[in-house]
């Protein structure tokens, strides 16, 4: 009798595991994005304390891009990279990721760093558009850009508003 339940536990551990075996790689990478997110957080609020802030950045990034093929559609890997490349002084680096990350879909998080990358290549334009778009999508995001530009933006989105009120709102800001 021990045998026999010994037997049918084993059998439903082997189902489990059977079961749940197409998760594991995405637990490992979800784990590997919480631990690229924290170690990216950490050098940001206390960069003083990183021996060699680049190195940690080139290694935060493999992490997320490690992560990238674990979570198809997900674009939190493809943020994370970009954001290192950001942190780093690599706008352009950090576009390239940004725009894998919005063409997974669109989030508002996206928008306002490529806003951020473009502004660092030093097209104010396409960056105002995107933050635009940004706070079009995310409202209270307008309270994190930096006064001139949140400036700049403000009247437009109360001019958008206003279409949008009045039924004459073709369609959102483009995006950027």
């Amino acid at each position: 009798m021990t045998a026999l339940r010994f037997v049918r536990g084993l059998a439903l551990a082997a189902v489990l595991a059977l079961a749940a075996a197409p998760e594991f790689p995405r637990y490992k990478s979800e784990r590997l994005q919480r631990v690229g997110t924290e170690a990216l957080r950490a050098l940001v609020r206390r960069p003083g304390e990183v021996a060699d802030p680049k190195g940690a950045l080139s290694r935060i990034e493999q992490l997320a891009l490690a992560a990238a093929p674990a979570l198809p559609g997900d674009s939190r890997p493809w943020i994370l990279a970009g954001s290192t490349r950001l942190v780093a002084g690599e706008p352009d680096r950090a576009l390239v990721h940004y725009r894998r990350a919005l063409a997974l879909g669109e989030r508002a998080e996206i928008d306002i760093n490529m806003g951020r990358a473009l502004e660092g290549l030093g097209d104010t334009e396409a960056s105002r558009r995107a933050f635009l778009r940004a706070v079009w999508i995310s409202p209270p995001l307008l309270n994190s850009l930096l006064p001139d530009v949140a400036s700049e933006i403000r009247p437009e989105i109360h001019r958008l508003e206003e279409l949008l009120r009045a039924g004459k709102l073709g369609g959102p800001p483009a995006p950027p």
